[in-house]
């Protein structure tokens, strides 16, 4: 099937609203998906830790011990190795290192609690709080992927729904042509017909009050209701 406009002129207005409809709910969905794609948990490619009392050197690609407290013993212990990616001196026994590369999950998730980092010729500790996490893409992207997938698959929708798809054209052509033969109200009889509404809500409203008042002084002549 060739890709086109089906039956292109007709049913205009109630294709193009038809259209701005599904556009609005694929916006809405799409500023959902933004918020969704930010609440998932990306998976952890390194740590970047801020270190001092540096010993020693450290090169890119050097192999480092982790060592954090064991939760059970309270003995600091080596809970695995991973690989430096980036190193940056910031002078006076601080530095900034950035690992990935773990021997094991296990020693990533430990990771996080780190307190030094080791391995031969060099030493240091890990400043407390001085650790943060860098998933294995930026947390945005996955978020544009997730709004921009909804709003292509929402173009795709609009574009058959009211443009190429024969059945659903053919409906709002048909509704197009039925919306023309109703026999629509004029503007004076539309006032009209707010005025007499109006009047009768304030009619309404002005006789339940009266029968309240009414009730209220019958019901306490008689000594049923305490005023």
């Amino acid at each position: 099937m060739a890709l086109g406009i089906y039956k292109a002129g007709q049913g205009y207005w109630v294709r193009v609203l038809t259209a701005v409809s599904i556009g609005v709910l694929a916006m809405a969905g799409a500023a959902w998906g933004w918020g969704q794609g930010a609440a998932v948990r990306l998976p952890i490619a390194s740590y970047t830790f801020g270190i001092t009392g540096v010993e020693g050197d450290l090169g890119v690609g050097s192999v480092v011990d982790i060592r954090a407290v064991d939760t059970e013993t309270g003995d600091m212990t080596t809970v695995g190795t991973g690989v430096v990616e980036e190193y940056e001196s910031l002078g006076v026994g601080g530095a900034r290192v950035t690992v990935g590369g773990f021997s094991s999950d296990e020693t990533r998730d430990k990771a996080l609690d780190a307190k030094s980092l080791e391995t031969q010729g060099f030493e240091a500790v890990v400043r407390e709080g001085a650790v943060t996490s860098n998933t294995i893409f930026n947390q945005i992207f996955l978020q544009a992927g997730v709004a921009g997938g909804i709003l292509l698959l929402s173009a795709v929708a609009i574009f058959w729904v009211a443009g190429a798809g024969r059945k659903p054209v053919d409906f709002l052509v048909a509704t197009d042509g039925e919306m023309k033969k109703v026999n629509w109200s004029t503007p004076r009889e539309i006032r009209g017909s707010t005025i007499v509404v109006i009047v009768a809500a304030f009619l309404i409203a002005g006789i339940l009050f009266i029968v309240d008042i009414a009730f209220k002084w019958f019901f306490g002549a008689i000594d049923v209701l305490q005023t």
